[in-house]
C-alpha cells in the first residue's frame, strides 16, 4: 500500500511540474512566432494558436489542474512520508506521541520541499528558457484536460465573475495588455541591456513614446532662421537665391514675415521658367497649414497629410509668425536626422576641447537637452523653444559679446550677437 502511495505523489508532483509549465510557457510565447512555425507546418502550431487564442480559458485548467493535483500531494504525500519515517524515528528515546508528531512535521516539510522544487521551480525554469519546445510539447494534452474539465472550469470562471462584479472589482483577462508607456519604456530598456533590441531600435522606441508629448514650437525652424522669398521676386531670381540656400520649399512674405503669402517649390519654379521667368513668385504660391505654435506634432501630422501640404507656418497667440514646421522636420523626430544633399554641412553642436562646445543659437532646448543626455529644469519651463531666446530672456535682452550665463552644469559664452540675434555660443561644462 505505501508503495502505491508512493507511485501517486510522485506522479502528481510530475503532473504538477506539467501544468506549471504550461502556465508559464503559454503566458510567455509570442503570437508572431507561432505563426512563423504554422507557415512551416511544425507540428501542433496551429492548436498552440488556437490556445493562446483562448488563453484566459487554458490558463485556468492549468490553475485548476495545480490546485487539483496538489490537494493529492497533500492527502497522499504527507501520510506516506510520515508512515515512512515513523519507525526510523520511533527508535529515538521519546515518547511516541511526539514521534508521531515529529514524523508529521518532516513528512510535511520533505513533501512539500519535493513538490516546489520538482513541481514548480524547475518547470518554470525550464519552460521559461525552452518555451517553444514545451508550448509545442503541452497544448494537445492540456486541450484534452480543457475539453474534459471544461464544464467545471466554466463554473469557477463566472463563479469568480461574479463575485468580482459583487465586491466592485474588474477582472482583467489573462492574456490581456495592461502596461503603461513607462512599463513599456522600462521594458525596452530591459530589452536593450540583454542585447534583444539595438540601440537604433530602442531609441527609435523611445522617439515613438516622446512623439505624442512633443509640441511644433520644440522642433520649428525659428523665425531669424526661416529661409524666404519676398512676393515681388520673380522666377528667374527666385531659382538663383534657391541654389545658394540648398532648399526645396521656401515661405513667400510681403513687407515681413508675419505676412506669409503661402510658399512656392524649386520644382514649380523651374517649370515655370520655361514659361515666364519674370513671373512673380507670388502668383504661384501654394496655401501652407497655419497652426498655432503650441499645436502637437502628432495632430500637425495628421493636418499635414490630410491637405497634402509640406510646409506649416506657425504663429503665436497675438498672430506673429515664430516659425516653420516641414514633414521632414516632423519625421526626424521619429527615425532622426534625415541626411540628404540640401542640409547644411555644419552641425548646431560642435566639440571644441574635452568640455567645450561651439553651439547654434538656433539649437532647440530639447535638442540641446538630448545632445548632453540631461533634464535643466529651466528648460523645462521656459517659453522660449531655442537656446539663444532663452539666454536673451534671462538677460533681459541685454546682450553682449564675451557676456556669460551659467544654467545648471553649463557655461554659457556669447560669440557672436549680430541684428538683435546670438548666433553662437561658448558652451563649457562645468563640475559644480
Amino acid at each position: 500500500m505505501l508503495a502505491i502511495n508512493f507511485f501517486i505523489l510522485f506522479l502528481m508532483i510530475a503532473i504538477t511540474a506539467f501544468f506549471v509549465a504550461s502556465e508559464f510557457a503559454l503566458v510567455k510565447i509570442r503570437m508572431s512566432r507561432l505563426e512563423q512555425l504554422k507557415k512551416e507546418n511544425v507540428k501542433n502550431a496551429e492548436l498552440a494558436i488556437h490556445v493562446t487564442h483562448h488563453l484566459d480559458a487554458y490558463l485556468s485548467a492549468s490553475q485548476l489542474g495545480i490546485t487539483l493535483t496538489g490537494l493529492i500531494i497533500g492527502w497522499v504525500g504527507e501520510g506516506s512520508v510520515a508512515a515512512l519515517l515513523h519507525p526510523l524515528i520511533g527508535n529515538l528515546p521519546i515518547s511516541v506521541a511526539l514521534s508521531r508528531t515529529i514524523s508529521v512535521i518532516l513528512g510535511f516539510a520533505i513533501v512539500t520541499y519535493v513538490d516546489v522544487v520538482v513541481g514548480e521551480l524547475l518547470p518554470k525554469s525550464y519552460s521559461i528558457a525552452q518555451t517553444e519546445k514545451v508550448v509545442l510539447a503541452i497544448v494537445k494534452p492540456l486541450h484534452y484536460f480543457y475539453k474534459v474539465m471544461y464544464p467545471f472550469i466554466w463554473l469557477l470562471n463566472h463563479s469568480a465573475a461574479r463575485l468580482g462584479k459583487m465586491l466592485g472589482i474588474k477582472l482583467v483577462s489573462e492574456g490581456e495588455e495592461t502596461l503603461t508607456q513607462e512599463e513599456l519604456l522600462y521594458v525596452a530598456v530591459d530589452s536593450y541591456k540583454k542585447g534583444e533590441l539595438t540601440k537604433e531600435e530602442y531609441h527609435y522606441m523611445e522617439n515613438v513614446f516622446e512623439f505624442d508629448d512633443t509640441l511644433a514650437k520644440e522642433i520649428q525652424v525659428d523665425r531669424t532662421s526661416m529661409e524666404v522669398f519676398e512676393a515681388d521676386e520673380t522666377v528667374e531670381q527666385a531659382i538663383q537665391h534657391s541654389l545658394k540656400r540648398g532648399h526645396t520649399r521656401y515661405p513667400v512674405i510681403e513687407e515681413s514675415k508675419d505676412n506669409v503669402l503661402g510658399y512656392v517649390t524649386l520644382p514649380a519654379l523651374i517649370k515655370e521658367s520655361f514659361i515666364n521667368n519674370q513671373k512673380k513668385v507670388s502668383e504661384l504660391v501654394e496655401e501652407p497649414i497655419v497652426a498655432l505654435t503650441t499645436i502637437p506634432i502628432k495632430s500637425l501630422l495628421t493636418m499635414m497629410r490630410k491637405e497634402g501640404k509640406h510646409i506649416a507656418i506657425l504663429k503665436d497667440e497675438y498672430g506673429g509668425t515664430t516659425g516653420m514646421v516641414t514633414i521632414e522636420d516632423i519625421l526626424e523626430e521619429l527615425v532622426g536626422d534625415i541626411r540628404d544633399e540640401t542640409d547644411l554641412e555644419n552641425a548646431l553642436i560642435a566639440k571644441d576641447s574635452e568640455n567645450t562646445y561651439i553651439v547654434s543659437g538656433k539649437i532647440t532646448l530639447d535638442d540641446f537637452e538630448r545632445y548632453f543626455k540631461v533634464k535643466i529644469p529651466i528648460f523645462e519651463t521656459s517659453e522660449m523653444s531655442t537656446l539663444a531666446g532663452l539666454v536673451m530672456e534671462q538677460k533681459n535682452n541685454q546682450i553682449a559679446v564675451g557676456d556669460q550665463i551659467k544654467i545648471d552644469h553649463f557655461m554659457f559664452e556669447v560669440m557672436d550677437y549680430e541684428h538683435a540675434h546670438i548666433d553662437y555660443f561658448k558652451v563649457t561644462k562645468t563640475t559644480e
